[in-house]
């Protein structure tokens, strides 16, 4: 099972959010789909950044401390590119499985943009799915319900 590539198990539905969208937005989205992080992409396609649920809630925080401490002062919007982590731990599709858990281990994360590299700008990559240990639990029922639930 740990030599399963990826590719086989990842999701490759994306949904993601370009930096100078609000983190409101964000907000919005992990909620309307039900997911916990959103890689952030630019206007080209590629991965600059990925926002997380406790990045919004960390902004939300902060923002409405900021605002009861100074009343009257108009409200900023934070923008995802604002809050979001610029180093995004990533794995390339050719990776198995048993290369993802250790790396999810490894960052104690959830989940991972999986990236292929553009051989025209080999330090720019484009996302071509996304993986997380919903995925990796999956394939384990998938095999134990194949197997008669022994």
């Amino acid at each position: 099972m740990h030599r399963i590539p990826i590719r086989d198990i990842m999701q490759r539905v994306l949904v993601t959010i370009r930096p100078d969208q609000l983190v409101a937005d964000a907000a919005q989205m992990m909620e309307e789909f039900n997911i916990r992080r959103l890689p952030v992409v630019d206007d080209t396609g590629y991965l600059v950044g990925i926002v997380t649920d406790a990045d919004v809630h960390e902004a939300d925080t902060a923002n409405r401390v900021l605002n009861d401490y100074e009343p009257g002062a108009e409200e900023e919007w934070l923008t995802v590119g604002d809050v979001m982590t610029r180093e995004v731990v990533t794995i390339p599709i050719e990776a198995s499985v048993g290369q993802l858990a250790a790396t999810l281990m490894e960052h104690k994360i959830g989940g991972l943009p999986v990236i292929e590299c553009d051989p025209a700008e080999p330090k720019r990559v484009r996302m071509v799915g996304i993986v997380t240990e919903t995925d990796i639990f999956q394939l384990i029922v998938n095999e134990w319900q194949g197997e008669g639930q022994g």
